[in-house]
């Protein structure tokens, strides 16, 4: 029961709620990006990874009824709020795909 098959990729759940999910690079892409010293563009991959993730994860926390409705409105907005303010451009192009989801 235990398979590789049995599994849904962050990038389909994430864009199947409404997220952006992966803008870009994608895990198979980070070797080459290393090798080409690009550190700024893995680790700008990971942290939307992690975003996604949470986003994900607060979702089905509304699901399961650990979140109510109005917790799981603070989250998405604590998390947009945050990121609108870091002036980072992954962070904005994030948002802005966020937004026509």
């Amino acid at each position: 029961m235990y398979t590789g098959r049995a599994n849904a990729p962050l990038d389909e759940l994430a864009k199947l709620i409404g997220f952006p999910g992966k803008l870009g690079m994608d895990g198979s892409r980070v070797w080459e990006a290393y090798q080409q010293g690009k550190l700024a563009e893995i680790r700008n991959y990971c942290e939307t990874d992690v975003v996604n993730t949470w986003l994900v994860f607060a979702r089905f926390q509304l699901m399961r009824g650990q979140f109510s409705k109005a917790r799981y409105e603070k989250e998405l907005e604590l998390v947009r709020s945050t990121l609108g303010k870091s002036g980072e451009a992954h962070w904005a192009e994030y948002l802005a795909a966020w937004n026509k989801a």
